[in-house]
């Protein structure tokens, strides 16, 4: 006599959601997240429009002028530069070599005697003044901030060699805020103005 084939039951399955439940906190206690940190820009203070404002002059020797304007064209002083002149060439892109000559070379921005680790170092006090268009493409816009940072950074490079015979990012914590302290990322974010709107 045959035997009956026994049905196989059916799984139970009342602890799926539990274990699902358990498995998404698991990922979500252990997963990190990426941060976007930003640029590191120290913005001016807030000044009252009431308050009557005493003007600093600046030496316009000392002023680099970046316009940005918001199909893309970039005008360092007078010289137009294109997006394509923000990109490195070796250690170099057309504008942060620009601005990197502007800080570095002492017929084109006034050198000022700073004491750095007990000595003086003649210390460039120019000044990159950056407009851009409210319409500018954040690429570009963020494009440029790279290579003027890069310039600066390479200025510092200079300086910190000369004072402590190794590169800036070689330096312990102290020496490097001594370096910031002599040169600072001095790029003035201005309004815009007529020529970033062509």
């Amino acid at each position: 006599m045959a035997r009956a084939k026994k049905k196989a039951g059916d799984i139970n399955s009342s602890s799926m959601a539990d274990i699902a439940f358990l498995l998404l906190i698991f990922f979500l206690v252990t997963t990190t997240m990426d941060v976007d940190t930003g640029m590191k820009r120290t913005l001016p203070p807030w000044i009252d429009p009431t308050e009557q404002q005493n003007d600093v002059d600046v030496n316009e020797r000392n002023v680099l002028k970046v316009n940005v304007s918001k199909s893309g064209m970039i005008m360092v002083g007078t010289d137009e530069y294109t997006s394509a002149d923000l990109r490195r060439t070796g250690e170099h892109s057309r504008l942060s070599r620009e601005t990197y000559m502007f800080l570095a070379m002492p017929d084109r921005s006034n050198k000022k005697a700073t004491e750095i680790n007990g000595m003086n170092y003649d210390v460039s006090e120019g000044l990159v003044s950056l407009m851009a268009d409210a319409e500018t493409k954040y690429k570009v816009y963020l494009q440029v901030q790279d290579e003027l940072t890069h310039a600066f950074n390479l200025y510092r490079d200079d300086i910190s060699v000369q004072v402590y015979g190794k590169k800036y990012d070689e330096l312990d914590e102290i020496q490097s805020q001594a370096i910031r302290k002599a040169v600072p990322m001095s790029i003035s974010e201005a309004e815009p103005n007529d020529q970033t709107k062509k």
